[in-house]
């Protein structure tokens, strides 16, 4: 019977996506480090707790940061890390409840990240292209306001849906964009100052 009825179906082979060290580690955490609420809120953070507030604040955010580094650490070294990422890690490492519960805070970690990411962004978009939509403070309207977060982040639904090629690719492209604007920010604050030193000089010498 067994001949009769052929080999039978063949078993899937495994995809393979862009998501390397590169596009799938590095990039993203970079881009999440140095993301628009960096840019910001740093001021405001300053402003309403103290540069050692602020500080403080860096500190126990880095230390969660290394808390979490350390523990999934040590779930990868004892055992074979598969297909799935930390979600597979968790639940296989620490049972189904615990990774059931750390996947919930998963989620609603980076729903609280995205909503924050989309308010900087518009609140960064929309005074540079469309100025005519905020208040004289440059501030968005609430309308406006919420119509631009809106379709940002429909965007960022599409691309999520596509796939991880295209989250790659759009990783790629951001990076790239990031590292311009840091280079060209930092060339300018550099600039600046030299002027401003050598305008000193001209002063001080006349």
């Amino acid at each position: 019977q067994s001949l009769l009825s052929g080999p039978g179906p063949r078993p899937r082979q495994p995809t393979h996506n862009n998501l390397g060290t590169i596009n799938g580690c590095y990039i993203p955490c970079l881009l999440n480090i140095l993301g628009a609420p960096l840019f910001l809120f740093v001021g405001f953070a300053v402003g309403m707790m103290g540069w050692v507030g602020a500080l403080g604040l860096f500190f126990f955010s880095e230390l969660i940061a290394y808390l979490t580094i350390t523990s999934f650490s040590a779930l990868v070294t004892n055992g074979q890390m598969k297909g799935g990422g930390a979600y597979y890690m968790i639940s296989r490492s620490l049972g189904p409840a615990f990774g059931g519960s750390s996947g919930i805070l998963f989620w609603l970690t980076y729903c609280i990240n995205v909503t924050f990411n989309v308010v900087a962004f518009t609140e960064a978009f929309m005074p540079t292209f469309l100025p005519q939509y905020c208040l004289p403070d440059k501030t968005p309207k609430l309308i406006p306001g919420y119509i631009c977060s809106s379709v940002s982040l429909f965007i960022l639904f599409i691309v999520a849906y596509i796939g991880a090629g295209a989250f790659a690719k759009v990783n790629v492209q951001l990076f790239i964009g990031l590292m311009i604007s840091l280079v060209v920010g930092i060339g300018c604050i550099l600039i600046g100052s030299a002027i401003r030193r050598q305008r000193r000089r001209r002063r001080r010498s006349h």
